[in-house]
């Protein structure tokens, strides 16, 4: 007979399993994370894993819709602390924590087209990739908070601030990730705002 998991047994499992999910993204990529490699860090036997999740590529779509989820709650906490007397600092602060967010949490990983594919292949949800577009939503309303509204130079930062993003697909050659992204989002905000 299967184990039963409390709710709160079951809330912990799933972002067990989305951590380390993330973490092999980071390592491995989708195609060569196996469930095998997701239990052994979870430490669950491979039958409860598929009480979760019919397959890996659900559990990645699960990470993935939960970052976004996490990432609004995010940008909207930070929202509440914005100084608008110091807006490029803020503005680099909310900008740097929310891609650097895309970092840690390893989804970065998709936006390598061929990851994210293997993942949408088994998705019948076609809003997935919208997840994935930064155009349009948080960005604007950030600037929107500051009156910032020239729709081109927002247009513009937006693209700029997606090329940035793609610096995580070479992490490895940097040596400071962070400081790299503060030091670029700066100079992308101050061309905003000047």
């Amino acid at each position: 007979m299967p184990k039963t998991y409390t709710e709160v047994e079951k809330d912990n499992i799933r972002k067990a399993l989305r951590r380390e999910a993330g973490e092999c993204l980071k390592r491995y990529g989708v195609r060569r994370t196996t469930v095998d490699e997701l239990i052994k860090r979870v430490n669950i036997p491979k039958g409860t894993f598929y009480l979760f999740y019919p397959s890996k590529e659900a559990l990645f779509l699960d990470l993935i819709e939960n970052f976004s989820k996490d990432v609004e709650s995010l940008y909207l906490s930070m929202l509440q602390e914005l100084d608008e007397n110091h807006i490029v600092t803020s503005l680099t602060t909310v900008f740097t924590s929310i891609a650097m967010k895309f970092y840690n949490d390893g989804v970065y990983i998709f936006l390598d087209k061929s990851e994210l594919d293997l993942v949408m292949r088994k998705s019948d949800n076609p809003e997935i990739n919208n997840l994935f577009s930064l155009h349009g939503g948080l960005l604007e309303e950030l600037f929107s908070y500051f009156y910032i509204d020239n729709k081109e130079d927002i247009e513009s930062f937006v693209c700029s601030f997606e090329a940035v993003l793609y610096i995580f697909l070479h992490s490895d050659r940097v040596k400071s990730i962070e400081k790299a992204l503060n030091g670029l989002i700066r100079g992308l905000v101050l061309q905003m705002v000047e």
